[in-house]
């Protein structure tokens, strides 16, 4: 795994590698073609944009980071900037993720769904495998789990949420407080939930389209009103929630000028990456502005608890991952294995069979099926044992030599 997240680079830079939905079926080609890449999976979402692989021979971190930053179009970037992780580390990595322990608002319930759409556009692009579909699976069945079974999933909290710690904050209880959004999609419309359920009043949704405001506002009971009547309706609102990123900023220094020297501030809030409100902004006298890094400061801690309980269904289920992983190396041996036992079966069922002329058909099938499960019972236990010790090299090879196997097992002529 390697990438970029909210602990390596902060929101500006972060922005410059988010793959949108229309970018990602490039970006999986061009890294499934890297030499020894078998397998691929590409996370972008707004706190992170990493790179799941399994190879046949590692890349080295630095030709996968070379990779996002041509797809891109950017100079090459840091390694400090980067996160790089392999083996179990990069196993325990992605379930801390879908568990949601990585994120900047720990628990938040978005990450899980993030981590299964990436996970079935790679595979519906046919650039998953066994591999990655295993560890995927396993990893979003742990954070399903997470927030089933433990108080982090209780929690119930995402950036919705860390922007209504940011204007309580600022304006003390947010009950009837008026609060601006800015976008209309999936995060716009949480906003909406969140506010709305702690009694603050949605009174504005702005939006690039009329339409899309419509919309929203008409389920929020607000005002809908086009980006450029901004600076008519801010001296309105007590509070901006900038819901949606853009190449330029959406949210501009004239748009709220007017709120310039106000008691108390008006609050922004800014959730998009990249960012959707203008640097400019916060220079503004009266007006506090909160970007996605400034947003883990105000969340309440989390208990300690919390975390334990959801870091053992994580460790559980990675150590499952790697177990499974780990007899991968004995399938080969096993697969040669039972070869051989059903051969010595079928060999030995042609000699009996001309000694038995009286028996028919029915009684013939019966005779074959049974040699051959008493042969897969006989085995049933020394393969249990081979996937259970496949990390020992040395069981592996004693194995081979103990069944006579060399020579029959798969790759052995390679």
């Amino acid at each position: 795994m390697t990438g970029i997240n909210h602990k390596t680079a902060p929101v500006a830079f972060r922005a410059r590698f988010v793959f949108a939905d229309a970018e990602v079926t490039e970006a999986l080609s061009a890294i499934r073609t890297l030499p020894g890449v078998d397998e691929c999976l590409l996370l972008s979402t707004c706190n992170r944009t990493e790179v799941y692989t399994h190879t046949s021979h590692d890349p080295s971190a630095a030709v996968v980071q070379r990779a996002l930053c041509d797809l891109k179009r950017l100079p090459a970037i840091s390694s400090s900037a980067c996160m790089a992780l392999d083996g179990a580390g990069a196993v325990q990595h992605a379930f801390r993720v879908a568990a949601g322990l990585e994120s900047m608002v720990v628990g938040e319930a978005q990450i899980l769904g993030q981590v299964r759409r990436a996970y079935e556009t790679a595979r519906d692009r046919g650039v998953t495998g066994p591999v990655l579909n295993r560890l995927m699976q396993l990893a979003i069945a742990a954070g399903k789990r997470v927030r089933r079974e433990t108080p982090l999933g209780a929690r119930s909290v995402s950036a919705a949420h860390a922007a209504m710690s940011a204007c309580r904050q600022v304006l003390g209880s947010i009950a009837g407080r008026r609060i601006l959004i800015v976008g209309a999609g999936e995060m716009a419309a949480l906003v909406v939930k969140v506010f709305t359920a702690a009694g603050a009043r949605i009174a504005v949704v702005a939006n690039r389209t009329l339409d899309g405001a419509h919309l929203l506002a008409g389920r929020a009971g607000a005002r809908p009103v086009s980006l450029t009547e901004l600076p008519s309706v801010t001296t309105e609102i007590d509070a901006m929630i900038v819901a949606v990123g853009a190449l330029d900023p959406i949210l501009r220094h004239d748009h709220v000028r007017v709120a310039a020297g106000r008691i108390p501030p008006l609050v922004i809030v800014d959730l998009g990456v990249p960012r959707g409100v203008e640097a400019e902004v916060a220079a503004l006298p009266g007006v506090m502005v909160y970007d996605m890094d400034a947003l883990s400061d105000v969340l309440p801690s989390i208990p300690s608890d919390a975390v334990t309980a959801a870091e053992r269904i994580v460790d559980d289920a990675a150590d499952r991952f790697m177990r499974w992983y780990a007899s991968r190396a004995a399938e080969p041996i096993i697969a040669a294995l039972r070869h051989r036992a059903e051969r010595i079966a079928e060999q030995t069922y042609a000699q009996l069979w001309p000694r038995l002329p009286l028996l028919d058909a029915r009684s013939q099938g019966m005779v074959r099926a049974a040699m051959h499960t008493a042969l897969r019972r006989l085995l049933h236990g020394p393969t249990v044992r081979l996937r259970e010790t496949a990390a020992d090299g040395e069981v592996l090879q004693l194995a081979r030599e103990l069944f006579d196997l060399n020579g029959d097992v798969e790759g052995d002529h390679s």
